[in-house]
């Protein structure tokens, strides 16, 4: 804790980090609107669907160089604490859709395996989303996943550029993403893109896989345009960037991160007008292209409902 104190300024100890997450209280729900809370969108998921987020646990066994760390390792919650969590939210706020808003739900193949396992045992009966990791994106555990009630997994992708890769210490190869998106595709879960772009070493030309994956395996469940790098204190990048000179401090840093969509700090050989415009010309295109197929599923839905009179269409506006 930082705080002044008769006009001096005083910081604590860091408390450790809690190792038994199952000795955290539940937030209390009872406290917020849940009415208006519930009403939250997410992908496929169903009109009549309530929705509420919920951690299966704390932090990231994966040291990307982009990504910040507020703690070290990973304190997953237990099965049984996250069951009963749920059913909680079921029983008193109608809740069917869950959203695992942590760093990362497939730390594992045996962590996923074990949780999709105890939910169908439970018969949750829900769906739900989470974030994942693509060198675990086999068919057999996202079937099981799928059995499990998951709807969409997102991806940290980050860049379709091999050496990119290798340099943001993402554990992934190229083969790896294109194998598990295609995978995630094939058992009928919905995948989510993240791709930045501005790593040491990445030109014109990673950008450009990056579009051309997304236009090829992009299913329109969410809008996906790529974003800068940003090297926010903490991460690995933040670090160089000060090693280097880029930044001076964490107060210069916020005095240059403006908006998440521009450069912060610039890592590749591009000038900063010429890597704004890549971008503008890159996302330009994955508009066009979310656009034109969302429209051309819109008309579809319109001539089904009345020409093919199908009832069950419940308008657009959550698309």
């Amino acid at each position: 804790i930082a705080f002044k104190h008769n006009g001096s300024f005083v910081k604590t100890e860091k408390r450790a980090a809690v190792t038994d997450v199952d000795s955290i209280p539940f937030p209390a729900w009872d406290l917020f609107p849940m009415d208006h809370y519930t009403l939250t969108r997410e992908p496929h998921i169903r009109t009549s669907q309530r929705c509420m987020y919920v951690l299966s646990g704390r932090g990231c066994p994966f040291r990307c160089n982009f990504c910040y760390r507020m703690d070290e390792g990973f304190r997953p919650r237990s099965n049984e604490a996250i069951i009963e969590e749920v059913e909680m939210l079921k029983s008193n706020y109608g809740v069917s859709y869950i959203y695992f808003v942590d760093e990362l739900l497939m730390g594992s193949v045996a962590r996923t395996t074990s949780l999709c396992e105890s939910f169908i045992k439970a018969k949750l009966n829900i769906n739900w989303n989470c974030n994942g990791r693509l060198n675990f994106a086999q068919k057999d555990l996202l079937k099981l996943m799928k059995e499990a009630g998951c709807v969409f997994i997102n991806y940290g992708i980050e860049s379709l550029d091999e050496e990119a890769l290798i340099r943001m210490n993402k554990k992934l190869t190229v083969k790896q993403i294109v194998d598990g998106i295609e995978n995630t595709l094939a058992v009928g879960i919905s995948p989510g893109f993240n791709i930045i772009f501005g790593n040491h070493g990445e030109t014109k030309e990673s950008l450009r896989k990056g579009v051309e994956f997304l236009l090829k395996y992009d299913d329109q469940a969410q809008l996906r345009t790529i974003r800068p790098v940003t090297p926010y204190p903490g991460s690995d990048l933040y670090y160089y960037a000060l090693k280097h000179g880029m930044i001076k401090n964490i107060e210069d840093f916020y005095h240059k991160n403006v908006n998440s969509d521009l450069l912060t700090v610039n890592f590749t050989d591009l000038s900063d007008d010429d890597f704004h415009e890549a971008l503008f010309e890159a996302n330009k295109r994955l508009l066009e292209n979310y656009h034109e197929k969302v429209c051309l599923k819109s008309i579809q839905a319109f001539k089904n409902l009345y020409i093919n009179h199908d009832s069950s269409f419940r308008g657009l506006r959550h698309r």
